[in-house]
């Protein structure tokens, strides 16, 4: 590292970033949007990294795409599902960073930016047999973006050649199944038609593609996006060392234009170079099937060498090496192309189709084919004895691949001469050539092969359990006419194989951080102005791989979060520490002319006991000569046992002489809201205080806490809420407090916030019951909330 002394020219910028990935270009939008001169650095002659080539899907639970589409869940069902699959690797104060602050991500940058989503909603997670695993909705990825909108397109980098058709990118999904139907149902031949026009268009007048999709769609999303808040991106400008001013990391080294240049950043560094992908030394290091550091092939962008890491550790950083897994395996073939190189693609699609097996050198099956890819390469690492080559076979035949394709081969009417020819793809007319021709054991082959094709017939998998989770079915064919929809027998040949080697989609293993993206150092202690994003922040997952998008998912989110920290913004709710409060609201009604004694009573109650008084009230509107107590409380523990001593005590609240009734409830505070503090130190006042409870339908007390926590950013511009509780006790329902200068500010708010079509949150009235309650309240003399 190196270090600058006191006499230093003007800073560059305000947050420097390296990287152009999604977790680079996350933090660099949301410090923008924060105010901050942000520069992006960053080594290669295109920006987006191994993001470009991806599919572009990201986890995140309790998106605002899932809640629109109804599909609501508390924090605690993914919460759950990470703690089953993370097991001892399970870090609950990152972890739930990551899913507080995900779906926050998401409305930033759909309210604020040019990136917009599609949803995932149908898609599950990968291990269906782990508790509290979802069926859908915790998926999104970006949507497809008109290229012509982005100046600088040419300086993106295209998606991998050998994942598209003649250089068009093709989208998951519904656009993918079109192209695969293309010759089997009309609507999908004039979808397919439309969209080889189109880039064929693109081609003549733009020289490439326009209509992006996946991981190149997010790219452009993220860096329209950067460019529209005046971000500069700077390609082929290599960082080579970080620099530091008393003991803080204050800018880089970089290599401009051939020349070692000096820049500054006032608020630190954010390193977001890609990993480790393609460093032989940390590869040999980290990866025990790869002793060498050549026997791992990433389908991660080549430019990944490992430089941030390197620079990180420099200056005190360290980088996990506990992990499960160091890298996000994947099987990946290695496609010859015509100037001599050979491109590494990823086996992310075919594996569960009908019809296809994949067998070692040995001709045995050695895991379900429709697993993950992640699941898939442990399965074949499992299988081999110690210091053999990793390397498998997915076997199938002229229907299959026909139907399908087979890794690069794309399927008909596209010709296979071509990957016949250079070696890619091996032929067949029997199993006993094809396994000549691939090193197969042949006699293995075909009596593996004649015993799938019995399971098949049945639809049991009885060696693997193919097909039997969600995750697997849609993996398959749905139209497949079998009992099982990733299952059909091999036919007659000829026969098809193509090889698959140890790969990754990139790593696991990066730096040490804590829940705001600070890098730590050996003791545990975040390094001051060194922030770590995408796949150089060491994995939140521990080296597990439960769900598709749990990197770019997290890369996007911890880039977010990262930004806040940087830009010195007050800490978002429940930012770092997940508390929930629980409230008692009591009611009195009382005699007229006996408020503000009772209120004094009420005062010295509350200071003898448990919890903290934070309101006290008397009733305007509605029904009169009423008080209203709100107390908060930590835990529900204390909130009973403080109950408790209000109930036995001969004068609760002091007042038993003078009350005529009073009703004491309690309730759980919205898990994403702030706890209620009193006006001196929230900043939140009246005088008028209106307290509203709503009635609500049986299941519909989630969607209503989820669908709040969408339109309340959006809402507390127009006025503050105090708090919005659930009652724990009677009928299911829920009150929340809002506070107004006057009374006509009230009326105000609420006419624009409807007006402005931001409240009530959309979706959310179906989910309430006519029970509704309205009470205009005015502090006490003793109430803290003024």
């Amino acid at each position: 590292m190196s270090r600058v002394g006191t006499n230093k020219p003007a800073v560059d910028c305000d947050l420097l970033v390296l990287g152009s990935g999604a977790g680079a270009l996350s933090a660099a939008v949301t410090a923008a949007h924060l105010g901050l001169k942000v520069l992006v650095v960053e080594k290669d002659p295109q920006y987006g990294g191994t993001t470009a080539w991806s599919g572009g899907w990201m986890w995140i639970p309790r998106n605002p795409l899932a809640l629109k589409g109804g599909l609501a869940e508390p924090i605690e069902k993914p919460l759950s599902y990470l703690r089953h699959e993370l097991g001892a690797r399970f870090d609950e104060v990152r972890v739930l960073a990551f899913l507080e602050n995900g779906p926050r991500m998401v409305r930033f940058f759909q309210e604020h930016t040019a990136l917009q989503f599609i949803d995932g909603n149908a898609i599950p997670d990968f291990h269906g047999r782990t508790p509290d695993a979802a069926m859908g909705g915790r998926s999104l990825c970006a949507a497809p973006f008109d290229g012509r909108r982005l100046k600088t397109i040419r300086k993106l980098k295209p998606p991998l050649h050998e994942t598209t058709f003649h250089g068009m990118g093709i989208a998951s999904g519904a656009d993918l199944r079109h192209f695969l139907n293309a010759l089997r149902a009309w609507p999908s031949f004039v979808h397919v038609t439309r969209r080889v026009l189109r880039h064929v268009r693109d081609l003549l007048l733009h020289g490439r593609g326009m209509h992006l999709v996946n991981g190149n769609a997010l790219v452009a999303g993220l860096a329209q996006s950067a460019f529209d808040k005046g971000v500069e991106i700077r390609v082929n400008t290599p960082a080579l060392r970080l620099i530091e001013e008393d003991g803080r990391v204050c800018g880089a080294v970089v290599l401009q234009e051939g020349v070692e240049t000096t820049l500054r950043a006032r608020r630190g560094v954010v390193i977001a170079t890609g990993g480790f992908p393609h460093d032989p030394q940390r590869k040999s290091a980290l990866l025990p099937h790869d002793p060498d550091g050549r026997q791992h092939f990433s389908a991660a962008s080549r430019g990944n060498t490992g430089d941030g890491l390197r620079m990180a550790e420099a200056a005190g950083g360290v980088v996990a090496t506990d992990l499960r897994q160091a890298a996000a395996l994947a099987p990946v073939s290695l496609v010859p192309r015509a100037d001599g190189s050979v491109a590494h693609f990823p086996h992310l699609i075919e594996r569960g189709k009908p019809g296809l097996i994949a067998v070692t050198r040995r001709g045995r099956r050695f895991t379900n084919e429709a697993d993950s890819y992640h699941d898939f390469m442990q399965g074949l690492l499992a299988a081999l004895p110690a210091g053999e080559p990793v390397e498998a076979w997915l076997v199938v035949d002229h229907r299959f691949i026909r139907r399908w394709g087979l890794g690069a081969v794309k399927p008909a009417p596209v010709p296979l001469r071509a990957m016949l020819a250079n070696g890619y793809l091996q032929r067949g007319q029997t199993l006993t050539e094809l396994a000549q021709r691939c090193g197969i054991d042949a006699p293995n082959l075909q009596a593996t092969v004649a015993r799938y094709n019995t399971q098949a017939v049945t639809g049991w998998d009885a060696d693997f359990a193919k097909g039997q989770t969600a995750y697997n079915r849609m993996q398959g064919d749905a139209t497949h006419a079998g009992a099982n929809p990733c299952m059909a027998p091999l036919g007659d040949g000829p026969y098809y194989a193509v090889r698959v080697v140890a790969g990754s989609l990139g790593t696991f293993a990066g730096l040490r951080c804590n829940a705001q993206a600070q890098v730590l150092d050996a003791d545990g202690q975040p390094i001051a102005g060194l922030y770590a994003g995408g796949n150089d922040l060491s994995s939140i997952m521990g080296g597990n791989y439960p769900s598709g998008g749990i990197t770019l998912g997290p890369a996007m989110t911890f880039g977010f979060i990262a930004a806040h920290h940087a830009a010195g913004t007050a800490p978002l709710p429940s930012f770092f520490k997940r508390k929930t409060m629980y409230y008692e609201l009591a009611t009195m009604t009382l005699p007229f002319g006996t408020a503000g004694q009772a209120a004094i009573n009420v005062q010295t109650f509350a200071s003898q006991g448990q919890g903290e008084l934070l309101g006290c009230w008397f009733t305007d509107i509605g029904t009169l000569n009423q008080m209203v107590v709100l107390r908060g409380f930590e835990d529900l523990a204390t909130l009973q046992s403080e109950r408790q001593r209000t109930q036995q005590n001969a004068s609760p609240f002091g007042c038993g002489e003078i009350f005529q009734s009073l009703e004491q409830h309690s309730y759980q505070g919205f898990p994403w809201m702030k706890p209620v503090r009193p006006s001196a130190e929230s900043g939140i006042s009246g005088p008028v205080y209106e307290i509203r409870t709503y009635g609500i339908k049986p299941g519909g007390v989630q969607p209503t806490i989820d669908l709040w926590e969408q339109a309340m950013p959006a809402r507390e511009k127009v006025s503050p809420c105090v708090i919005a509780m659930i009652a724990l006790d009677g009928p299911l329902r829920f009150t929340n407090i809002w506070a107004y200068p006057t009374l006509d500010a009230r009326s105000k708010a609420r006419a624009d916030s409807v007006a402005q079509g931001i409240w009530p949150p959309k979706g959310g009235p179906a989910h309430l019951s006519t029970n509704m309650v309205s009470t205009i309240a005015m502090p006490t003399a003793v109430s803290p909330l003024k």
